[in-house]
């Protein structure tokens, strides 16, 4: 994705905070919300949140969300990275921070890792790499295990199906005949990468909560307090 062209749209943003609302509750709310606050959690270094790609597909989407949603928030002291595989010359600061800064790497840092795609070897061994110094990886993908294995916490998007009243959380139903996906191909290939763009609004939006940064059982005491005062969580 060219970096001019990767801006937070507002429509983008007014749907997944509408999803988020829909999917308060569910499995994929949580678990969506909860990688957000682990990724907040685990990232105690100043400028310690790092997000690496394919070469071919680097997350400038997710990071300009991360950005955008952390600046709105008042959260500056983790305010994402892009970490490029060949930055071009001349390049701005914010987009010519290349491999060099994995070897940087450690404590206190966290790499988020986005692969849509089954990740190259190249790649995993940049990220096995990383949490070999230490280093708390996450990461966004498709299943792939490799990837998995090599993250403390991973999110798998479930399929996000655009239907008559915004979005909403689907499982694939096989046609019992053939074993085919009852959606077509075409659609449900661009479906998948609709609800994978999706999910990472959500991670983007539950990273900016007021309450992130907190231990999860300090989250659950002031939730508690709150619903005894009769004030709203």
């Amino acid at each position: 994705m060219d970096p001019d062209l990767c801006q937070v749209g507002a429509v983008d943003l007014t749907r997944a905070s509408l999803l988020r609302e829909m999917l308060t509750g569910t499995e994929l709310g949580t678990r969506t919300t909860h990688f957000a606050h682990s990724l907040r959690r685990f990232t105690t270094r100043t400028g310690g949140l790092m997000l690496f790609g394919p070469a071919e597909d680097e997350p400038w989407h997710l990071t300009a969300h991360l950005d955008d949603e952390l600046h709105r928030a008042g959260i500056e002291d983790i305010r994402p990275s892009l970490i490029r595989w060949s930055p071009p010359p001349g390049a701005p600061p914010h987009l010519s921070i290349g491999l060099d800064r994995l070897t940087d790497a450690g404590r206190g840092e966290s790499l988020l890792v986005v692969a849509e795609e089954d990740p190259a070897d190249t790649l995993l061994e940049r990220v096995s790499d990383v949490r070999r110094r230490g280093t708390t990886i996450f990461s966004i993908g498709n299943g792939d295990k490799e990837l998995a294995s090599l993250s403390h916490e991973s999110l798998v998007p479930e399929l996000l199906v655009p239907d008559g009243f915004g979005w909403t959380s689907r499982q694939l139903e096989l046609d019992h005949d053939d074993q085919q996906p009852a959606v077509p191909v075409t659609d449900l290939d661009e479906r998948t990468a609709e609800g994978f763009e999706m999910a990472q609004h959500l991670v983007s939006l539950a990273t900016a909560d007021e309450d992130a940064g907190q231990p999860s059982w300090r989250r659950r005491l002031r939730a508690a307090i709150e619903r005894l005062s009769g004030e709203p969580a």
